[in-house]
């Protein structure tokens, strides 16, 4: 287990666990936009509300998911220069 010890390692197991968690959110939230996109036209060409309350209710989602994935993306860019900085010599 000395190799836990290695600050090199645990920054990069950190940035291992944020990717993994925040590629969740991409893949989710494009899925969900075309699912949106299906579920609007329908509601245009037939004008039923049922299609239009869907819409309604998972474009909330839609957003909330956005929202995460933005804000998990954002500490990954930090942690590139942090986990990933050449200018220091070991």
């Amino acid at each position: 287990m000395e190799f836990l010890s290695d600050s090199v390692v645990l920054s990069r197991m950190q940035f291992a666990l944020t990717a993994i968690f925040h590629m969740l959110w991409p893949v989710l939230t494009t899925g969900m936009g075309i699912y949106l996109v299906i579920v609007e036209g329908v509601w245009l060409n037939t004008r039923n509300p049922d299609y239009y309350l869907h819409a309604r209710f998972w474009s909330k989602f839609y957003i909330l998911n956005f929202g995460i994935g933005v804000a998990t993306g954002i500490p990954m860019e930090f942690q590139f220069g942090t986990n990933w900085d050449h200018s220091q010599k070991r």
